[in-house]
C-alpha cells in the first residue's frame, strides 16, 4: 500500500490541534478561574451550579427581607413602649385627681383634662407612625393614616391584616401590628360580687391604707402628758405593724393599737395624762393614719383608714365573708358544671385563699380582685352562670348567683377619653373604673410588645441561619463552579509539553526529503 505525505502529515496535525485546545481550553480555565464557560463545556456542573445559583438569589432575597423585618419589628418595639409610657402617665394623673380634695378639686380636673387630651394626641401620633414612608400599624393599607380625629373622637382608617415579609420558602413573618388591635378591649363575660370591705390588721400595708391612697411618707410627733417628745420617721415602714412597733418601743409609756373603728388608737398606760399627736414637718403623715390631735381621757381613737381589699386580706376581718359561711357554689360554663367546695382541703384563710379555689376548680372562668378593690369579679370569654349547690347559699351570700353579663368593650382611645370627660365633669366617683380600663390597655399593650419582641428574637434566629446557609451555598457553588487552581496549573503544564511535543514530531515529518530515501 502506498502511503501518501497527506496521510502521514494527518496524524501529527490532529494531535497538534487536539494539544492545542486543550491548551488554550486550560489557558482560559485559568484566566476566568471558573470550570465552564459554556453549557456544553460541563452541563451537567452547569445544571448543579445554576441550581445553587438560584438558591443563592433566593436566600439574598430572605435575607434582605429579615434586615428589613428586623427595623420593622425594632420600630414597633419602641413605638409600643412609647405608647406603654404614656398610658402609664395618663393612669398616674388619674390616680392623683381621684385622691384630689373636693375645694380644689374642680379646677386642678380642669387642668389635667388639658394634660390628658395632650397625652391622646401624642398617642395618637405614636400610632400613626411611619416607617420606609408606610403607617405601620394600618395593617395592609400602609398609604391610609391609621387614626384620625373625627367628631372629637379617634377613628381607625386601616384594616385588621398585619404587613407580612417573606424570610423563608415557607414563612411569613407578621412585622407589624394593625391599629384594630387597639380596639374592642375589654369585653367579656363577669359576674361581680357584692361590696366587702376589709378591716385593718396588724400585717395591713401602708399602701393600701385609705382605699389605696396610703399615706404621706414622712413623720409624726407624739407628745406624752409629761412633755416628753418623739418623732417617728415612717418613711420605712411597710405594714400598720411596723408603725405600732415603733410607738410602742418609744418609752413615751404609750401603747399603740388597733381601735373597732377600723383604725389605730394610742393609749397612755401609765398616766401621763393627755398625749398630742402632731405633723413633723410639712407633711400629711398623721393625718393619714387617722391620728392627728389630742386624746381623751388618755385615749386617741383613730379615724377609720379604710384599707383596700387584697388577695392577702383576711377572711374572718372583712366584714361580707366574715359574716357569712362559704359552703360551696356551682359554676357552669359551655354547658359542664364545676362545684366549687370551700371546705375541702381546707376552709380558706385569706381572700386570695378562696380566689385560688374558685380559679383551680373552674377552666376558662378567672376569680380575681374588681378594678375598685371592694370586692371580686368572676371573669370568662364565655357566657357562665353561677348557682348553688344543694340547699347552699354561699352563691346569693357572695351576690354571684345568676347568669354572667356582657361588658361593653372600649378602645385604647377610649378609654383616655373616658379619662378626659370625667376630669372635664369633675367627676372623680368614675374614676376608678377609667383606673381599671387603663389598667387593662397598659396590660394589652404590653402583651402585643412581648409578642412583637418574640418575633423580633425569631427574626434574628432566621437571619443567622440565612447567613449559614448563604456561606453553605457559596462553598458548594465553587467546589462545582470554581477551579483547583494548582491542578489545573499542572494540568496546563502538561499541556504546554504535549502540545510542544506535538510541534516537534510534526517538525520532525515536514523535515523530511528525497534524500533521506537514498541508501
Amino acid at each position: 500500500m502506498r502511503i501518501s505525505f497527506q496521510m502521514l502529515s494527518h496524524g501529527p496535525l490532529r494531535n497538534i490541534a487536539n494539544s492545542l485546545e486543550r491548551y488554550s481550553k486550560l489557558n482560559i480555565k485559568v484566566g476566568s478561574m471558573k470550570n465552564f464557560q459554556r453549557p456544553s463545556d460541563d452541563p451537567i456542573g452547569v445544571r448543579k451550579a445554576m441550581a445553587y445559583d438560584t438558591l443563592i438569589k433566593q436566600n439574598k432575597i430572605y435575607s434582605s427581607n429579615t434586615a428589613d423585618a428586623m427595623m420593622y419589628l425594632d420600630v414597633m418595639d419602641s413605638t409600643l413602649l412609647s405608647v406603654k409610657g404614656l398610658i402609664d402617665n395618663a393612669k398616674t394623673i388619674a390616680l392623683e385627681m381621684r385622691s384630689s380634695t373636693a375645694d380644689s378639686g374642680e379646677n386642678i380636673r380642669a387642668s389635667a383634662a388639658i394634660e390628658v387630651n395632650g397625652i391622646l394626641n401624642d398617642v395618637k401620633d405614636m400610632l400613626n407612625t411611619r416607617f420606609h414612608n408606610k403607617y405601620i400599624f394600618s395593617g395592609h393599607m400602609i398609604d391610609s393614616i391609621s387614626f384620625e380625629e373625627v367628631d372629637g373622637s379617634m377613628v381607625y382608617r386601616g384594616d385588621d391584616s398585619p404587613l407580612q415579609l417573606r424570610v423563608g420558602p415557607n414563612r411569613l413573618m407578621d412585622v407589624t401590628v394593625p391599629g384594630s388591635a387597639f380596639l374592642s378591649l375589654g369585653e367579656d363575660e363577669r359576674i361581680e360580687s357584692r361590696t366587702m370591705n376589709a378591716s385593718i390588721l396588724p400585717g395591713t400595708n401602708i399602701d393600701d391604707l385609705n382605699n389605696g391612697e396610703g399615706i404621706f411618707r414622712g413623720a409624726f410627733t407624739v407628745t406624752n402628758g409629761a412633755g416628753m417628745s418623739v418623732d417617728f420617721d415612717v418613711s420605712g415602714a411597710s405594714t400598720v405593724q411596723d408603725v405600732l412597733d415603733m410607738v410602742n418601743g418609744s418609752g413615751l409609756g404609750i401603747m399603740a393599737g388597733l381601735n373597732s373603728s377600723n383604725g389605730i388608737a394610742l393609749f397612755d398606760i401609765v398616766g401621763n395624762g393627755e398625749m398630742t399627736v402632731t405633723e413633723a414637718g410639712e407633711g400629711t403623715t398623721a393625718e393619714g393614719l387617722g391620728i392627728l390631735g389630742t386624746s381623751t381621757g388618755g385615749v386617741l381613737t383613730g379615724s377609720a383608714l379604710d384599707p383596700l381589699l387584697t388577695e392577702n386580706s383576711i377572711v374572718s376581718g372583712v366584714d361580707l365573708l366574715g359574716s357569712i359561711l362559704l359552703t360551696g357554689l356551682r359554676v357552669t360554663v359551655d354547658g359542664i358544671d364545676h362545684d366549687v367546695d370551700f371546705f375541702t382541703p381546707a376552709y380558706p384563710t385569706t381572700v386570695g385563699d378562696m380566689l385560688d379555689r374558685i380559679n383551680l376548680t373552674v377552666p376558662g372562668v378567672s376569680a380575681e380582685l374588681n378594678e375598685t378593690r371592694d370586692g371580686i369579679v368572676l371573669i370568662s370569654d364565655n357566657e357562665f352562670s353561677v348557682g348553688e349547690i344543694g340547699a347552699g347559699t354561699t352563691a346569693a351570700d357572695l351576690g354571684l348567683l345568676g347568669d354572667s353579663e356582657t361588658t361593653e368593650p372600649y378602645s385604647l382611645f377610649g378609654a383616655l377619653e373616658n379619662l378626659r370627660t370625667a376630669l372635664e365633669n369633675n367627676d372623680p366617683g368614675s374614676l376608678d373604673s377609667v383606673i381599671g380600663q387603663l389598667e387593662y390597655v397598659v396590660d394589652h399593650v404590653l402583651e402585643i410588645e412581648a409578642a412583637v419582641g418574640a418575633r423580633g428574637r425569631q427574626v434574628e434566629s432566621i437571619n443567622e441561619q440565612l447567613l449559614d446557609t448563604r456561606v453553605s451555598l457559596l462553598e458548594n457553588l465553587s467546589f462545582v463552579e470554581d477551579i483547583d487552581l494548582s491542578e489545573v496549573l499542572t494540568e496546563l503544564a502538561e499541556a504546554q509539553v504535549a502540545y510542544e511535543a506535538a510541534l516537534q514530531t510534526a517538525v520532525s515529518i515536514y523535515n523530511l526529503s528525497l534524500l533521506n530515501y537514498y541508501s
